[in-house]
């Protein structure tokens, strides 16, 4: 069994998404890729699944300030190729590092990896407080069947502190029970994918890395964070509502280039204006803060930045909740 842990993703088209076609990820992102290199898998398959993870981190822009990859290789034992901060790894390393796996060859230990995940990032993702998204993907073909239980370890990467998005991804034919776990896993059916085979795996990489691209970060209300994107581009984050009528505001201050903000309670990376929302010229006239109602029936806020002017484009925003106690 392959697993990789990846915040999650959704069902893809794969039309359009040919193997070694699109450019380079740009995204600021924390990655823990998690290999089930259990018994359940041919050799040729899991040969096949180092490919595809070669593929995909060859896909990202690692370094400090934009994506930082680990990697836990796992059965029943786990293996993680990681001492130093998560972002601290070049592209080449990497690389040798997933060339070099070895299959374990025994039983699935999911939880377990997972619950390895969980203390990796409390110890050595970037902090919170700038915004960068937590990804935790995982590739399996098979349920667990070993150690502890894999849907308990998945919410605890999903909740507070670490808040990250699980994608999980059914390899073959898992079954229904293997479907299930994997829906639970994920938390979220947007987060799931199901494919026939290793071979469509590799084949449909940059689609999966196209998709990691737009996964929002969690942020904390209250909290200075510094955004940067190239032209054209967004950067998408997420919050947790009050389960109670409230304004979101979002006081956003361009330092160089010029970024708009667009919101959403429902879609996870919102591109245009909301009609629950409004802008207006911050009070001290050096930015602009959009105010949204978020109902109280709503589970999360979204809302994405884009880079409208100039190659580069940096800015800090800031979010205050208001409830309205009603």
């Amino acid at each position: 069994m392959l697993s990789i842990t990846f915040l999650i993703i959704s069902v893809f088209t794969f039309s359009g998404y040919v193997y070694g076609q699109n450019p380079k990820c740009e995204a600021f992102i924390d990655l823990t890729l998690i290999i089930d290199s259990s018994g359940s898998v041919p050799s040729n398959d899991f040969e096949q699944g180092k490919k595809a993870l070669i593929d995909l981190v060859s896909r990202l822009n690692v370094g400090v300030q934009k994506a930082g990859v680990a990697i836990i290789n796992y059965a029943s034992t786990m293996e993680l190729s990681a001492i130093n901060d998560v972002y601290e790894f070049d592209r080449r390393e990497l690389l040798q590092q997933v060339a070099a796996l070895k299959q374990i060859g025994t039983n699935t230990a999911t939880g377990d990896a997972l619950d390895l995940a969980k203390n990796y990032c409390e110890a050595r993702c970037r902090s919170a407080g700038q915004g960068i998204p937590r990804v935790f993907a995982i590739f399996t073909d098979g349920q667990s069947n070993e150690g502890l239980p894999a849907i308990p370890a998945a919410k605890a990467l999903r909740s507070a502190p670490i808040e990250g998005t699980v994608f999980a991804v059914g390899i073959g034919n898992i079954g229904t029970v293997g479907k299930a776990e994997l829906l639970d896993i994920a938390g979220d059916s947007d987060y799931v994918m199901n494919i026939d085979s290793y071979l469509d795996l590799a084949r449909i990489t940059n689609a999966i890395t196209e998709k990691m691209c737009e996964f929002p970060a969690f942020v904390l209300p209250d909290t200075k964070i510094q955004s940067e994107m190239s032209a054209n581009s967004s950067r998408y984050f997420k919050m947790n509502t009050l389960k109670k009528n409230a304004f979101f505001e979002i006081e956003l201050n361009d330092r160089e280039g010029q970024a708009l903000i667009y919101t959403s309670t429902t879609n996870k990376n919102p591109s245009s204006y909301s009609s629950r929302s409004i802008s207006r010229r911050a009070v001290n006239g050096t930015g602009k803060v959009y105010t949204t109602y978020v109902p109280a029936n709503a589970k999360n806020f979204y809302f994405s930045i884009k880079g409208v002017a100039g190659k580069i484009n940096k800015s800090d925003f800031i979010v205050r909740i208001r409830s309205l106690g009603f």
